[in-house]
C-alpha cells in the first residue's frame, strides 16, 4: 500500500526537524532541483513520517534522482496538476533500512515551494 505523507508548513516543519535530525547531518547525494530549504523541508517530512510509521526519526542519507520531465505516476492519487512541477525519487536511508519516496515539487503561487511526500514500497511503481 502506497502511503501519503502530510504537508508541513516550514515553520512546523524546522521546529520538527530541531528535535529529530539536523539536515547538515544527513548525507544528501544524487540530482534535486529543490533548494536547499526544499531539501530541508521535505527531509522534515519523511523524518516526521519515518518516526510515526517505523518508530524511528533517524534518517542518515538521502540519494535523489530526477525523474524524467515525461514521468507521470500511474496512480491518480499522486499526480500533480501545477504547472512547472517535476518529480524526484529519494531513497532514503532510515535506521539503516533503505525507504524509497516519490517527491513532487512545483512553484507555489504566493512563491517558494510546494511539495508531495509518498513512500513507494519495493517492486511498487505509483
Amino acid at each position: 500500500m502506497l502511503k501519503l505523507l502530510p504537508l508541513f508548513a516550514s515553520a512546523f516543519g524546522l521546529m520538527m526537524l530541531g528535535e529529530t535530525a539536523h539536515a547538515s547531518d544527513v548525507r544528501f547525494t544524487g540530482e534535486s532541483r529543490a533548494t536547499p530549504q526544499l531539501k530541508t523541508d521535505v527531509l522534515v517530512a519523511i523524518t516526521g513520517y519515518s518516526r510515526h510509521q517505523y518508530k524511528c526519526p533517524e534518517v542518515s542519507s538521502i540519494e535523489s534522482a530526477l525523474l524524467p520531465a515525461t514521468y507521470k505516476p500511474r496512480t491518480p492519487l499522486y499526480q500533480i496538476a501545477a504547472p512547472n512541477h517535476h518529480y524526484e525519487r529519494w531513497i532514503a536511508t532510515v535506521c539503516d533500512s533503505r525507504r524509497t519516496f516519490l517527491v513532487g515539487l512545483w512553484p507555489a503561487p504566493q512563491g517558494g515551494a510546494d511539495f508531495k511526500v509518498v513512500e513507494i514500497p519495493p517492486g511498487v511503481e505509483p
